[in-house]
């Protein structure tokens, strides 16, 4: 089988073998000429020829969508070939500043003369498609970027569904929470809230209310990734502040998602499945809390149409804890 039958799977390849054919004939041309030049250098020096002023690494990355090694490394060979100085940023010390040389701007017109020959011959080798080639991988290049290939693929193939946890993963479960909480940054660690952490060790303990479930995030290969409490009844919900005296509410406490399986949407999916248990059920608001150690998940739970409830906060020995509110329907019509 050759690689034009692997159909889009030899993309990767084919565009190699285009890439690496155009740097080898573009090399040879350089050398042929004089021109100690090289194609890899191309997008940067460009970029610098255009620019009325030096620019940082950064800079450069983010114009050209190389990676920050590839833009050092490049630039790095530019000012050993002298094309280009490199200093300090006075404005910012971690930083340095890039701009074209007296010899690199020297050979700019000869640069110039031969890129208008390489643009005339890739139009006859791209022929009449050529604009549309060059817009389907701009396009590429934007979808690839807002959207990781790696993510999408690897939540279809771990494909997580929700269930209720077993009896038999209670203890796997409460140390998943325990691994979790404790790494959180400015959150209390053991020694702190040993009460907290004796809760989340025995998680397992708070399904004996009845309307309490302890929900697991499980893949195709058995593998428990995520975990969260709903409580039907926020009357069980054993927070601080006023949450448990709230009427006709439910909520969901300690959702965790398991370091390695962060970034596949385990914890949206716990979160949209709690919020369709409490939709289904008798309860018109959903309360939760979080801190500021879980940045990720509130930005979440306010995607999802959580507010801010002030009047839910409180602490938990010196640690603020937020509440919020989904309205999950209209309040029942007294007749």
């Amino acid at each position: 089988m050759n690689l034009e039958e692997l159909g889009y799977l030899s993309v990767g390849s084919q565009m190699r073998r285009i890439y690496e054919k155009l740097q080898i004939e573009g090399d040879n041309i350089y050398k042929n000429i004089g021109l100690g030049f090289k194609s890899s250098w191309f997008p940067i020096y460009y970029l610098l020829s255009q620019s009325n002023r030096a620019l940082t690494v950064m800079e450069i990355t983010n114009k050209i969508s190389y990676s920050r090694i590839t833009t050092k490394n490049v630039v790095r060979e530019l000012q050993k070939a002298g094309y280009v100085n490199v200093v300090h940023n006075p404005t910012d010390s971690r930083s340095k500043l890039i701009n074209l040389s007296e010899k690199g701007k020297s050979i700019e017109p000869q640069l110039k003369n031969i890129w208008k020959l390489f643009h005339k011959e890739l139009e006859n080798i791209f022929g009449d498609n050529g604009n549309n080639f060059l817009n389907q991988l701009f396009q590429i290049n934007q979808k690839l970027n807002s959207q990781k290939m790696e993510k999408q693929i690897l939540k279809k193939y771990y494909s997580y569904t929700i269930r209720n946890a077993r009896e038999n993963e209670f203890e796997k479960i409460g140390r998943l929470l325990v691994e979790v909480y404790s790494a959180l940054k400015g959150f209390p660690q053991k020694q702190e809230q040993p009460q907290y952490y004796e809760m989340l060790e025995n998680v397992g303990k708070l399904t004996k209310k009845k309307g309490v479930e302890l929900l697991v995030a499980v893949s195709k290969q058995k593998h428990i990734g995520g975990v969260v409490v709903y409580f039907n009844d926020i009357k069980d919900y054993g927070s601080g502040g006023t949450a448990t005296q709230e009427k006709n509410a439910c909520g969901f406490r300690l959702l965790a998602v398991e370091p390695d399986a962060r970034g596949l949407g385990i914890g949206k999916l716990l979160t949209e499945h709690c919020i369709e248990k409490g939709r289904k059920s008798n309860c018109e608001t959903m309360i939760i809390h979080t801190t500021n150690s879980m940045k990720i998940a509130w930005a979440m739970y306010e995607r999802l149409g959580f507010k801010r409830a002030g009047d839910l906060d409180f602490m938990q020995g010196n640690l603020p804890v937020f509440g919020f509110r989904l309205k999950l329907k209209s309040p029942k019509t007294v007749r």
